[in-house]
């Protein structure tokens, strides 16, 4: 899909293709004279927000429609910024996975930042770090996606979308959204996965999630304000993965059992994943970083901290009933993990 504005009109171009591979465009007509939004979204513009966008670790070049969505991303990212952030993998520009992005005259309208990464949560951080180093006056920043292959009701989805980036009334906006399909690799890992393995390790956190209601927890769509998300990075352990669920965690009071900022959620539509993805393998291997993420977590969180008023003897004690409290929630974490296996070998057909 692509869309493009003039000062009163917003035409934006949707791309269906026929059951004979053929192409039908769509053209939608948006007329809006006064640009005006919906006053429920908590907009303010006087906020400096910065969005960084994720550039498609494999590229675009054979794939026109994740092309347009990208762009169609950017046009987005303009209404709070001029000249959006995006940030590219230095090993998609070595294999020429980024070509005609570097050639693409627009390409001089954004700053892209080249970086080497070992997952792109880990790309994350260094857009993060990027707009905290060189735009310390940002208040909020907002991280986007760029790798959408295939989104249901696309005009609705990036109406949404535009109204999630300008986003400005909670600390940490997060965007959520559905699959349409039950069997897709993002729905089994967060069924079978990050469902199931965070009721195991951090029983009051996956009722809270549930109630904002978020669906997503391992969501990529973040807005978040420049001074909390300085808090989580610097005073709390990062990961190369799983990041937005890190942050929920450590979001967490323990002690009043409720979260320490304010939180809420963005319905954004529904995204599917690009079938060449929905393999055995792929939703393990994400499903494995989920529990040994959580697993860390929950030991850095629980273990005891000795204390001048607790004897030698009771700060033992408190140990043992730590490793013990880990061992059981070990043991049905293993067991949630061989029933994920096996369920995902089944339904995956493999």
């Amino acid at each position: 899909m692509i869309g493009f504005f003039t000062d009163k009109l917003r035409i934006e171009i949707a791309l269906c293709v026929c059951c004979n591979n053929n192409y039908i465009i769509l053209i939608i007509y948006k007329f809006d004279p006064n640009g005006a939004k919906d006053v429920t979204k908590q907009t303010n513009k006087n906020i400096n927000s910065k969005p960084v966008i994720i550039f498609p670790y494999r590229g675009y070049e054979n794939n026109e429609q994740c092309e347009w969505y990208f762009w169609w991303t950017v046009e987005r990212c303009k209404a709070i910024d001029p000249k959006p952030i995006v940030m590219l993998p230095r090993d998609t520009v070595i294999r020429q996975n980024a070509a005609s992005f570097l050639k693409d005259e627009r390409y001089n309208t954004l700053e892209v930042v080249q970086t080497w990464s070992v997952d792109t949560c880990q790309t994350w951080l260094a857009g993060w770090g990027h707009v905290l180093d060189k735009y310390p006056q940002s208040e909020r920043i907002v991280l986007i996606p760029g790798d959408l292959d295939y989104v249901s009701e696309a005009v609705e989805f990036y109406d949404n979308l535009g109204s999630f980036i300008e986003t400005t009334g909670s600390d940490i906006a997060i965007g959520d959204f559905g699959t349409g399909d039950k069997y897709s690799a993002k729905s089994l890992v967060d069924t079978y996965g990050s469902y199931s393995l965070l009721a195991n390790w951090f029983p009051e956190i996956s009722q809270s999630i549930r109630s904002l209601p978020l669906h997503r927890p391992r969501s990529e769509f973040l807005n978040i304000k420049t001074s909390v998300l300085r808090e989580l990075l610097i005073n709390n352990r990062n990961f190369a993965y799983e990041q937005t669920l890190n942050f929920l965690i450590k979001c967490w009071n323990y002690d009043e059992a409720k979260w320490k900022y304010n939180i809420s959620i963005a319905p954004l539509g529904s995204l599917s994943d690009n079938k060449s993805f929905r393999d055995y393998r792929s939703c393990i291997d994400q499903i494995e970083r989920i529990e040994r993420m959580l697993s860390l977590l929950w030991r850095e969180i629980k273990e005891p901290k000795k204390k001048d008023t607790v004897s030698d003897k009771e700060f033992a004690d408190q140990y043992t009933a730590f490793f013990n409290a880990y061992d059981n929630l070990r043991t049905k974490s293993k067991g949630i993990m061989e029933t994920a296996r096996t369920t995902i070998r089944a339904l995956l057909g493999v």
